[in-house]
């Protein structure tokens, strides 16, 4: 690591709070390097020249697929259709297993 303070514990638990997580006290310490070297690494990007570059939120040239109103959207399927292949289907709806 750089000149970067390594995050504290509270601060590690704040972060693991907010994202769901329980860590043990090894994984407290282990994500507290590893988070301390990933601010460290984001910070390098501070020094990069980006005068030139244009602003943006993807690097893939993909766009929303929109259609003016009245117009028909061949590329839909109907809710039939949607269910057809569903291996437990009631009231319009995929039933699925509980998996919390």
């Amino acid at each position: 690591m750089s000149d970067t303070k390594k995050l504290t514990k509270e601060e590690v638990l704040h972060l693991a709070k907010l994202a769901g997580l329980e860590l043990s006290d090894s994984e407290i310490e282990k994500n507290s390097e590893q988070l301390s070297e990933t601010i460290d690494f984001i910070k390098n990007l501070e020094e990069l020249d980006t005068k030139g570059v244009a602003p943006t939120n993807s690097v893939v040239d993909l766009s929303n697929v929109t259609f003016e109103d009245g117009e028909k959207n061949e590329r839909q399927l109907s809710q039939d259709e949607a269910f057809s292949n569903g291996k437990n289907v009631k009231n319009n709806a995929f039933v699925v297993e509980r998996i919390i």
